[in-house]
């Protein structure tokens, strides 16, 4: 029975996550045929785009399980008392990881320019929040860690969990960066962009199970890493124009992600209780 629930709880999850992305598409392809009577390129419709897969997780915990669904996923999303190291590290690890990537830009030849007065400095750690808020890590890591990381994780272990669920975070994308014209979406993108959410699933997965199943520390690590990203090409915005970024940057990631990978294969016990079972969370927190 238990293996049936989570099987439809998966299939509903997708359905929902993958739906709510290509709807949002399916504006956008209204609008520019004149059948929408409002534009979906605003500020707003930009945010809350992300937010599909936390949507989708809530729905499905609460139709497939119920008020104890519900209340499992709410306990990973609050599940804060952790190992400390693991919050540093959550925030820490893209800090440096960008420190390599401008450092081994410089020795390769990219002439990087100091631009400090693009950022300024009393608005960076309000810009961190604003990041965990609007950029996709709480929209997306409720769905993506919070709900579908557990139940592919007790049904396919630890590194096909990981694969799939990478390969699943890709899909989700594409819709919403064809909707906007974000990237042209070429053959080199599309393998590039395949391999940083194959690799980042692994990260994500490792943090998971190091913390007995914390979506909060999951949201902590998006965040951090696309803020630092983002404060990399602020600071030197060569490294956006140079060619040479993506392939370190890609380098470094999987690098990073096999050692998660390794990590993750030779240890691939977690304590993260049964995926409905709030009890077995709480009993990890304490």
């Amino acid at each position: 029975m238990e293996n049936k629930l989570n099987k439809h709880s998966i299939l509903l999850f997708l359905a929902l996550a993958l739906g709510l992305s290509c709807a949002y598409w399916g504006l956008f392809f209204l609008h520019d045929h004149s059948w929408l009577p409002f534009n979906p390129s605003s500020d707003i419709m930009g945010a809350l785009r992300g937010y599909g897969p936390s949507i989708a997780a809530f729905i499905a915990a609460t139709v497939i399980y119920g008020r104890k669904g519900t209340s499992e996923l709410w306990m990973r999303v609050k599940m804060w008392r952790i190992p400390l190291w693991l919050f540093v590290l959550a925030v820490l690890g893209p800090m440096i990881g960008n420190l390599v990537l401008i450092i081994i830009a410089y020795f390769s030849g990219v002439e990087l320019q100091l631009n400090s007065e693009s950022v300024p400095l009393p608005k960076l750690f309000i810009i961190f929040f604003f990041f965990a808020i609007v950029d996709g890590p709480v929209g997306e890591e409720i769905g993506w860690r919070g709900f579908l990381l557990p139940r592919f994780l007790e049904r396919y272990g630890v590194i096909a969990a990981s694969s799939l669920l990478g390969l699943v975070w890709f899909v989700w994308h594409l819709p919403l960066y064809v909707a906007t014209d974000r990237f042209d979406i070429t053959l080199g993108f599309f393998f590039g962009y395949l391999l940083n959410n194959v690799a980042f699933s692994f990260l994500h997965t490792w943090f998971f199970v190091r913390s007995g199943g914390s979506a909060l520390l999951a949201i902590i690590f998006h965040t951090a890493s696309n803020y630092f990203v983002y404060l990399a090409v602020t600071l030197f915005p060569e490294l956006d124009q140079s060619p040479m970024t993506q392939p370190i940057y890609h380098g470094i990631l999987v690098i990073v992600a096999i050692i998660a990978a390794i990590s993750l294969w030779r240890n691939p016990h977690y304590m993260i209780g049964k995926v409905d079972n709030p009890t077995a969370i709480n009993a990890v927190q304490s």
